[in-house]
Parts: C-alpha cells; sequence; structure tokens
C-alpha cells in the first residue's frame, strides 16, 4: 500500500509517503504558508523517493477542526489528486492524529479567544466528537485526570507535550471508517464557525404540549433519574408557578428547562441539554431564559436557586460560572440518599 499523507491544519506542515508502511515524511513549521508550500513539497518527497505518482493508492488528509486556510489548503489538494488518479481519500480529524498511540490522550489545538479544539481518544478506541471548551475547562480536565496523555502543541496553555505522531496517525486511519465515500463533495470541518453562530442556530420557547414526546426523550438522555411523561404534564398543565422552556434547532428539541417563579425567588428545577449538543452554549441559553423572566416581572426577584448532586462537577462548574454560589449541602436530598448542593444567584435590577 503506497499513500501520501497530508496535514496542514495548525502551525505544522507535513507531508509523508508511506510505502508498504515504511514513512518518509516531510514536517516543519509553516504557519499561514501551507498554500505555498505544500504542492512543492509533495512534489519534492517524490522525487526524493524516484516515486511515479501512478502507484499511488489512496490518500490520507485531516479534515480539521484548524486553521481556516491550513486545513482547506491540504484538502483541496487531496481531493484534486484523487480526483485525477481515481484512488481512495481517507480523512481523518485534525485532533486525532495528534494523539499519544494507544495511551489515553486529550487531544488539544488552539481555537484562540481563550479556547481549545478538544478530542479524548483512549485505548480502547474509544473518541470523543471533536469539540470547543474554554482553556479553563481544558486546564480542569487535565488536573483531574493525570492518566490522560496531553497531546498536541499546547505551549499556548503554558504547558508541553512530546511532537505528535502526525502521519503514523493518518496511516492509522486507512479504514472503513475513515472511507470517504464522495471525495468530491468532501468539505472541511470549521467547528469554530458551528460555535460562534451557536447563537443564531439555536431559539428558546415556551414548551407545548405537543413537545412532551421529545422532552421525554431528552430527559432519558440526560438523567439518570429523569421526569416521566406524568411529571412534565403536571409542570407544563397543573403547577401554575412553573414555566418550561426548549430549545430547538432546525426542529428538533435538544434542551430544555423547568424553573418556577414564586414572589421573590426563583428555583430552577429540571435543566438538560442531549449529550451531543453539550459545549455549545445552549444551556447558557436556556439559563439566560429564566433570569430573562426572572427580571421581567413586575414584584422584584431576587434570587434564583437550585440543587444539584454534590457528585455532579460539571454541573457545579457550569453554575458557578454563572453567578451561582453554594449555600449550603442537603443531606440524602436525593431518592437514592446523595447529597445535594444547594446554589444561590443574586438577581440584579436596575
Amino acid at each position: 500500500m503506497n499513500a501520501l499523507l497530508l496535514d496542514s491544519s495548525d502551525k505544522n506542515l507535513t507531508v509523508a509517503l508511506s510505502l508498504d508502511g515504511k514513512i518518509d515524511e516531510i514536517t516543519y513549521p509553516a504557519w499561514q504558508r501551507q498554500s505555498e508550500l505544500m504542492a512543492q513539497e509533495i512534489a519534492n518527497l517524490f522525487a526524493r523517493n524516484s516515486f511515479d505518482k501512478k502507484d499511488l493508492d489512496c490518500v490520507v488528509c485531516s479534515r480539521g477542526p484548524g486553521s481556516y486556510t491550513g486545513v482547506r489548503i491540504a484538502l483541496s489538494i487531496a481531493k484534486t489528486i484523487v480526483f485525477a488518479l481515481r484512488i481512495p481519500l481517507y480523512l481523518a480529524s485534525s485532533l486525532e492524529v495528534l494523539k499519544d498511540g494507544d495511551k489515553p490522550s486529550i487531544c488539544l489545538m488552539n481555537a484562540r479567544a481563550k479556547r481549545s479544539y478538544v478530542r479524548l481518544c483512549n485505548a480502547s478506541g474509544f473518541a470523543s466528537e471533536d469539540e470547543i471548551k474554554t482553556n479553563a475547562e481544558v486546564l480542569e480536565f487535565i488536573a483531574k485526570h493525570p492518566d490522560f496523555a496531553v497531546c498536541g502543541d499546547v505551549s499556548y496553555l503554558g504547558l508541553s507535550a512530546p511532537a505528535p505522531a502526525i502521519s503514523a496517525n493518518l496511516l492509522s486511519c486507512i479504514d472503513d471508517e475513515h472511507l470517504c465515500e464522495n471525495p468530491l463533495g468532501a468539505r472541511p470541518v470549521y467547528l469554530k464557525d458551528d460555535y460562534e453562530d451557536i447563537r443564531h442556530k439555536i431559539s428558546i420557547r415556551r414548551m407545548k404540549m405537543e413537545d412532551v414526546p421529545a422532552v421525554v426523550a431528552l430527559e432519558q438522555n440526560c438523567f439518570k433519574h429523569p421526569y416521566e411523561e406524568k411529571d412534565i404534564l403536571f409542570e407544563l398543565n397543573e403547577n401554575e408557578f412553573a414555566r418550561l422552556y426548549v430549545a430547538v434547532r432546525k426542529k428538533e428539541i435538544v434542551g430544555m428547562i423547568d424553573f418556577s417563579i414564586t414572589f421573590n425567588s426563583a428555583t430552577i428545577n429540571q435543566i438538560g441539554v442531549l449529550s451531543s449538543e453539550r459545549g455549545k452554549g445552549i444551556g447558557g441559553l436556556l439559563l439566560e431564559q429564566a433570569i430573562k423572566d426572572c427580571e421581567g416581572q413586575d414584584e422584584p426577584v431576587e434570587f434564583l436557586t437550585l440543587e444539584v448532586r454534590e457528585s455532579n462537577e460539571n454541573a457545579k462548574t457550569f453554575y458557578q460560572k454563572r453567578g451561582f454560589e453554594a449555600v449550603t449541602k442537603k443531606k440524602g436530598y436525593y431518592s437514592d440518599g446523595e447529597d445535594a448542593i444547594y446554589m444561590l444567584r443574586s438577581i440584579y435590577h436596575d
């Protein structure tokens, strides 16, 4: 198997030729110069191996996320080659190819604006989806998971990591999972665009009766002890203090919030976002709706409160970042005996 391996999604340009598993690689920093250099380096690589392009069996290329120009250049060249030679194209995540072999790895790339592109890979072959997290969230994860190798150019986080074996990782992606069925239709992944546009793609509206089946399914996706249909119907139709909103994208319900306003205080009873949609700001939008309702009352709402499981570190961090403070612990609050942390946020009025 003769494979051309391409990656220019971050600071380095990587061009490699695998001849029956033996890799010859050209790699060096080329930030914002990939378009000038990649085609020539491919020619240089072929020349020094006396290799005829007609003997190429496939191309493996990173598809993003990463540098807008870098990702586009590598994929455009890859598509041109496979179309001309009528050979297969394999596409890999730009984060996936940073992993440290079979070690549990947190693969990172600078997404700018104090954010990181993130992908988790472990020895069993599991890989999370590519996503964006704040640098603070990344550093917190690293601190809590010392068993994960930190991979990528992480100097922007004040960390160091060994140089990744990008070419070898690209070569390992020659399989059915990474095969591109329609090479000419392949598009770069610009994850940052999805993240930044989320507020324009999500609408928050009042929950309706016809939303109940979707919200029941969302509850089952989100929680160990979800609301049942009867609980949702009670909140929607019988609890005069309850307000239920859903987050909708392309007609799909991807999140919900149930909160109650009574006199000068409000309580969040339930808030959930589909597991596949987390980390995109949807929970924050739902919480903003609750705060907006609190601020719009004739009788000022002074406090917004909630209970969260003591073991739910992600949820506690989410609320703390949005102005909630832990007030006390409620012993044995949940039906399974787990303690709850009671949290409070003040509502300020002009």
